[in-house]
C-alpha cells in the first residue's frame, strides 16, 4: 500500500511538474509572437512608418494592448505615492506614460534588422511568479539589444508583461526612482510631479 500511495505521489508530481513547465512555454510562446508582430508589421514596414508616427505608435500599441497592463505598470511607477493620487491624476499619470513608451518604443524598433531578431531557449528560473524570456536584438548599426522580458500568468491564464530589462537595467525600477525623485523635487505635490514627469520623458521620446 504505501508502494502504491508513493506511486500516486510520484505520477502526480511528474503530471505537475509538466503541467507548469508547459505554462512557462506558453510565456515564451507570448513573446515569440509579439517579437513576430514587432519583425513584419513594425521593422518590415519601417520605411513607410518612419513617416508617420501616428501609424508608428497605433502599430505599437495594437501588439502591445493585449500583454502589457500599461494602468498596472503605471501604479508600479508610481508606488507608494499612487494611493496619495487622485483617480484622475492616476489615469493622466497612465495617459502620460503609456503615450510616451509607444513612442519612445516605436522609435527605437525602427532601429532593428529583421533578420536578427532571436528569442533565446528559457533558462533558469528564480523564485516568484515571473519566467524570464531573453531576446536578443540586433541593431542596424550595429550593436545588440539584450532584452529580458518577465512575464506573469493573470487570473484568465493568459501572460502579460510585468517588467523589462534592457542590458542589465531595469525598465520598472528605473522609472519608479525616477518618479520619486520628481516627487521630491517638487515637494511631493503629485500633479506637478506628473507634470515634471511628462516633461523628462517627452526629452527622451
Amino acid at each position: 500500500m504505501t508502494r502504491f500511495f508513493s506511486g500516486v505521489f510520484l505520477f502526480l508530481s511528474l503530471v505537475g511538474a509538466n503541467f507548469a513547465w508547459s505554462n512557462v512555454d506558453d510565456a515564451r510562446n507570448t513573446v515569440v509572437n509579439v517579437v513576430e508582430a514587432f519583425r513584419t508589421n513594425i521593422v518590415a514596414d519601417k520605411a513607410v512608418l518612419a513617416k508617420d508616427p501616428a501609424l508608428l505608435e497605433q502599430r505599437v500599441n495594437d501588439i502591445l494592448k493585449d500583454v502589457v497592463d500599461f494602468d498596472d505598470f503605471s501604479k508600479k511607477v508610481m508606488g507608494k505615492y499612487y494611493r496619495r493620487a487622485s483617480p484622475e491624476q492616476r489615469i493622466r499619470f497612465a495617459n502620460v506614460t503609456k503615450d510616451t513608451l509607444l513612442k519612445t518604443y516605436g522609435a527605437s524598433l525602427l532601429e532593428l534588422d529583421a533578420d536578427r531578431i532571436n528569442v533565446l531557449p528559457l533558462g533558469p528560473q528564480g523564485r516568484g511568479n515571473e519566467t524570464k524570456v531573453d531576446v536578443n536584438f540586433q541593431m542596424e548599426a550595429g550593436g545588440v539589444l539584450n532584452i529580458s522580458f518577465y512575464m506573469e500568468q493573470a487570473e484568465q491564464g493568459n501572460w502579460m508583461l510585468s517588467n523589462v530589462v534592457i542590458n542589465n537595467i531595469n525598465f520598472g525600477l528605473t522609472f519608479r526612482k525616477q518618479f520619486g525623485v520628481m516627487m521630491q523635487q517638487n515637494r511631493n505635490d503629485i500633479e506637478s510631479a506628473i507634470s515634471a514627469w511628462k516633461e523628462s520623458l517627452a526629452k527622451k521620446s
